[in-house]
């Protein structure tokens, strides 16, 4: 159990740090399509849409398995206490 404990507290870390990656990311392409929005010009922008979507769900998926990874008991008790 403390393997797979490990396992999901850092695969969720790394996961939230590329959603943090990909959160800068996508405020670039925001502000990138506010300013051509502003400046009322007709450009082919694609829309950020999807990258926020995919943003919301690693930083989702990342904090659902941190937290299943410290809420893992990391040592096993003896099965007979006695």
């Amino acid at each position: 159990m403390q393997l797979l404990s490990r396992l999901a507290t850092a695969l969720g870390l790394i996961i939230l740090v590329v959603a943090a990656i990909l959160l800068g990311k996508d405020v670039i392409d925001i502000n990138q399509l506010h300013a051509v929005a502003n400046a009322n010009r007709s450009t082919n922008f694609p829309s950020p849409l999807n990258g926020v979507l995919i943003t919301a769900g690693l930083a989702a998926l990342g904090g659902l398995l941190t937290g299943l990874g410290l809420s893992l008991p990391a040592r096993r008790g003896p099965r007979n206490p006695r």
